[in-house]
């Protein structure tokens, strides 16, 4: 497995002879998709790997090894050694043994690896696009079935029931004047009226896709339909700006000087763009002059927003700089590889 010489490759640099891996996305990203958490508002797992230069092992309290034996290690080269949920010490204690010198986390390794995390094979391209079909249609039909009182929790609750397999890490809801006041508005039980902001983070074999629509239940007005243009221009200048050998920080600059263009150049104080996705809601939200260097096969979840109105869609960046749109029309999802080692 490639990657699991990445982490020895890195563990070796600085200093280490062994890794042990608790995040569930450095897991994610390391067996192809394997799930390690059990309660899913966690960002580390229960069963964590252990990387040495010999082998791959994930040490598990002794309640869930079997499933992982069964169902996400399945065919993959890792041993799962359990050991007894109720001491407290051991998994570290049997990490400790097995390292057999200094044995560093996923802490000493995680600035190396988002960079690496976030290219994404063709396995891992095929399955956001999967599960970017399912989100845009998802939120299609819930939108399509929101009537005048329906309320802001029973449209996130549509959602959920039609995105069925899938994690939402992040569900937001707004109706009305929530809209303009709230940039994360959590769903409540306020009626829609007039109109309505649905928004989304589905995550499936550890692969996060986001997007955000709107649904007008009467027409918006001269100003609304205006602002709604001007951050849909928004949105395509920075698109544009994401090229190979770009950086965040230059596409970051794009959407800036787009947000002037439009003669609201403070709005992107008022919530973040957005930024690179994958095994994360975002692997990196891009900052003022961020270095981090564009390249082929990354997805991007850029999110700009003019009170009133925002755009969010997920893409992957193609080696010609082409943008393969992840979350776009609805359409019927389709099989995809369930494949757990990387291609050659």
């Amino acid at each position: 497995m490639r990657r699991v010489e990445v982490v020895r490759a890195l563990t070796e640099a600085r200093g280490g002879t062994a890794a042990l891996l608790w995040s569930r996305r450095t897991f994610a990203w390391l067996t192809l998709g394997g799930l390690n958490h059990v309660a899913i508002g966690t960002e580390t797992g229960a069963a964590p790997l252990l990387v040495t230069g010999r082998d791959v092992v994930a040490i598990s309290p002794n309640i869930e090894a079997g499933r992982l034996v069964s169902e996400e290690l399945a065919g993959l080269p890792v041993e799962v050694v359990p050991v007894p949920w109720w001491e407290p010490d051991a998994i570290g204690s049997e990490a400790a043994r097995r390292a057999g010198g200094r044995l560093l986390t996923d802490a000493d390794l995680e600035d190396a690896l988002v960079g690496v995390r976030s290219r994404l094979g063709d396995v891992e391209q095929d399955r956001m696009v999967t599960i970017g079909r399912a989100v845009a249609t998802a939120l299609d039909g819930a939108l399509r079935a929101v009537a005048d009182g329906t309320t802001e929790s029973e449209l996130v609750a549509m959602l959920e029931a039609r995105l069925a397999g899938y994690r939402t890490p992040v569900l937001l809801a707004a109706a009305d004047e929530r809209i303009e006041r709230f940039r994360h508005p959590l769903p409540t039980g306020l009626p829609i009226r007039r109109r309505v902001m649905l928004v989304v983070v589905a995550e499936r074999w550890g692969l996060h896709v986001a997007a955000t629509r709107f649904r007008e239940l009467v027409p918006p007005t001269a100003a609304l339909a205006a602002t709604i243009a001007a951050t849909r221009r928004v949105e395509a200048a920075i698109h544009r700006a994401t090229q190979p050998g770009a950086t965040l920080g230059d596409a970051f600059d794009a959407a800036r000087a787009a947000y002037a263009a439009e003669g609201v150049p403070d709005e992107w104080k008022l919530h973040h763009q957005g930024g690179t996705i994958g095994y994360q809601g975002r692997e990196r939200i891009a900052v003022p002059g961020d270095p981090t260097t564009i390249e082929p096969g990354m997805a991007f979840a850029w999110n700009p927003s003019i009170t009133g109105a925002k755009a969010e869609d997920t893409f992957i960046l193609g080696a010609s700089g082409a943008r393969q749109l992840v979350t776009g029309a609805p359409t019927e999802p389709q099989p995809v590889s369930n494949e757990r080692f990387e291609r050659p």
